[in-house]
């Protein structure tokens, strides 16, 4: 690892005249360092951080966005809320300098999104142009292309379960947007290991994703978009499939916007509809109408998301079952309120088999289902009431009940109940809560964050949950717990100090002098330091340490530890841009493993699971030529300790250097 010490010297060294790395996205894209969220939420944040940059706000609109637009920006919820107060009181605002006046808008955060605002006076709304979508229209093309540079067993093995395709993943995408009329995309992608070519079928990509969408079409259709879409329904136990943060999100309140439909543009090959979707707005009523047709994957009992066709049994399982769905929301708007009814029923050709596992014994079995919910919120001044209520086909009930109070729009209360049924079933299911499923659980969820100056805030948030039935690896009712606390500090302009706090607690089970098999507690705490510094106008660093303990009932403990330092900066006027980053770690079990987020390829999710010991090293090189061209390399190592094979069946690797180059190239039109 000296080389690697040595290349990081060497880079700081002889780049003392770079740029300062202020590029908004990355800010924008911390919120992965600090929250805990799914790879697939990542993904989602990625596509529409990267949408958002490429196409300029109207100051003048700015109250127009919701939530999770301005939550895309950087701003947290006591600033939007602030943002919606000062807009309310004194109307439309006319320069982007008019947000110093704005309660909890420093110079540092204007600066972060000035660069995706624009003053420009509306003097009438663009209408669709059949004549003028391509010359006036904005488009793009991004090729991607990952080599796995250490072989695979499964590409090595001649028992008929090796992998059929190259050691490399691929990724095409295609957008086109005119203004806010219309868009659409074209996807395709393929992992590494799957076939472009294989048995005289050409195959190409193994997932394409097509999705156009049209918008304020007449006075009241305002939307219709049809391929690959997403919908969000209530506040997630109809529908939730869009991006949403999972609890103990810092600053931005339990809240989510509801009825949206969101063109699907990812690599992603599950959580997503194919077929058509509707939005009407008649009066103080928004009817969403939608209907799809899906492909999915089907091992004969139960639907496969990996997304893998490498082997030959994962092949013939790709699109074996499929799925039909329609249902409608109706939602009614007026002084504060929003009453909304959901309904839908989705078939499977294949019937769908439960688990043999005790816990499995109330999940889904069959063909059809159908889903029936009631969501309502209701604003007044500083308090947000929100509910949702949603039986399935069995007649099993989900609950969900919250309040979120914002004091002077510097604090932010949020308290949130759920029941869930043992019996409840809905494949679309995403709401708050410790399984994804939303199924046999009982909850209460608190966070209270605080921003007490221009220069430092807080956040602490605790979820408590119960299980009254049976759960995975618990054989009798159990619990647990998720707590967080959050510190930030801005010393001034250049340096940041960020301090996180984490301890969960989740039962399992295990065997007790008696014999008797319980659930036990195990406790992790987590705490982590993040430090970031902009030395001058050309160069910034940063810095992240972390350490984990963790107990059990019987006094057995273990723990972890990393450290990463990071260098950002530019080059030749911005157009080249070098980020590094390197990384010690050391854990003596999987419970204190650490999941860290690193910056990958232009919306490219990579996060690094942090287990075991040793070294971790990556770099990424960006050139701009022209301002529509974009070139991308990024490439990684890791090298552990005390190990001659690094993970297990057909992805295990011998010796202990796992490594990957990629590329990106982006064109616009």
């Amino acid at each position: 690892m000296k080389r690697v010490s040595f290349i990081s010297l060497f880079i700081s060294v002889i780049f003392p005249f770079f740029y300062l790395y202020s590029q908004t996205v990355d800010n924008i894209l911390e919120i992965l360092e600090t929250e805990e969220i799914s790879g697939e939420n990542a993904e989602r944040l990625l596509d529409a951080v990267e949408q958002r940059s490429n196409n300029l706000i109207n100051i003048y609109n700015i109250n127009e966005l919701s939530r999770e637009e301005m939550m895309l920006l950087g701003l947290n919820n006591f600033q939007i809320f602030a943002l919606e107060n000062y807009i309310q009181r004194t109307g439309q605002l006319f320069s982007v300098n008019e947000l110093n006046f704005v309660n909890g808008f420093d110079s540092l955060t204007i600066s972060k999104i000035a660069p995706y605002l624009v003053a420009v006076p509306i003097e009438k709304k663009h209408t669709l142009k059949l004549d003028s979508v391509f010359s006036k229209g904005r488009q793009d093309i991004r090729f991607q292309y990952i080599q796995n540079l250490k072989t695979p067993y499964g590409f090595l093995r001649e028992d008929g379960k090796d992998f059929k395709g190259e050691n490399f993943s691929s990724s095409l995408r295609y957008n086109l947007k005119y203004y806010d009329c219309m868009e659409l995309s074209l996807v395709g992608e393929k992992d590494y290991g799957e076939p472009l070519y294989y048995k005289n079928k050409t195959y190409g990509y193994d997932h394409y994703s097509f999705s156009f969408t049209i918008r304020d079409i007449t006075k009241n259709l305002k939307q219709v978009t049809l391929g690959n879409y997403r919908i969000n329904l209530g506040e997630g136990l109809a529908m939730k499939q869009s991006f949403a943060l999972n609890s103990l999100a810092s600053g931005y309140g339990a809240k989510h916007s509801n009825n949206t439909i969101s063109p699907f543009r990812s690599t992603t090959e599950y959580n997503y509809n194919t077929g058509i979707a509707v939005k009407i707005e008649v009066n103080k009523f928004d009817v969403t109408l939608f209907g799809a047709y899906n492909k999915l994957d089907f091992n004969g009992k139960t639907i496969q998301q990996t997304g893998y066709h490498r082997t030959e049994k994962e092949l013939l399982q790709k699109d074996s079952d499929d799925v039909l769905l329609a249902g409608t929301n109706i939602q009614y708007y007026n002084k504060g309120w929003i009453i909304g009814l959901t309904a839908f029923a989705y078939h499977y050709k294949d019937s769908i088999q439960k688990g043999n596992q005790s816990y499995q014994q109330y999940n889904f079995e069959g063909t059809d289902n159908n889903i029936v919910a009631i969501n309502s919120s209701y604003e007044w001044k500083k308090f947000i009431v929100f509910t949702e209520i949603a039986r399935s086909k069995n007649n099993a009930f989900a609950q969900l009940l919250g309040l979120q109070i914002n004091f002077n729009y510097k604090t932010t209360l949020s308290v949130v109940a759920r029941n869930y049924d043992k019996k409840y079933q809905n494949y679309y299911a995403d709401a708050l809560g410790y399984h994804t499923n939303n199924q046999n659980e009982r909850g209460i969820y608190i966070d209270y964050s605080r921003y007490l100056n221009k220069r430092m805030s807080y956040f602490v948030g605790l979820d408590y949950y119960y299980f009254p039935f049976l759960a995975y690896r618990a054989n009798s009712s159990s619990y647990g717990m998720k707590m967080k606390g959050q510190l930030e500090y801005k010393y001034n302009e250049k340096q940041t100090v960020n301090l996180y706090f984490r301890l969960n607690n989740h039962q399992y089970n295990d065997t007790n002098s008696k014999g008797e098999i319980l659930p036990m507690n195990n406790i992790v705490a987590q705490w982590q330091l993040r430090y970031k510094y902009c030395m001058n106008d050309y160069l910034t660093f940063a810095g992240r340490t972390g350490y984990s303990h963790s107990f059990t009932n019987d006094s057995k403990s273990n723990n972890g530890y990393f450290a990463y330092i990071e260098m950002i900066s530019k080059l030749f006027n911005s157009k080249l841009t070098l980020n590094a980053r390197y990384t010690y770690f050391h854990t003596t079990d999987y419970d204190n493993r650490f999941y860290i987020y690193e910056y990958s390829l232009p919306i490219s999710y990579s996060s690094q699971m942090l287990y075991n010991t040793g070294h971790r090293f990556y770099a990424i090189l960006s050139y701009k030529p022209t301002k529509n061209i974009q070139i991308h390399l990024r490439y990684n190592i890791t090298r552990y300790n005390h190990t001659n094979e690094i993970s297990s069946g057909n992805d295990k690797i011998e010796g202990n250097i796992r490594h990957y180059i990629g590329g990106q190239i982006y064109f616009k039109i």
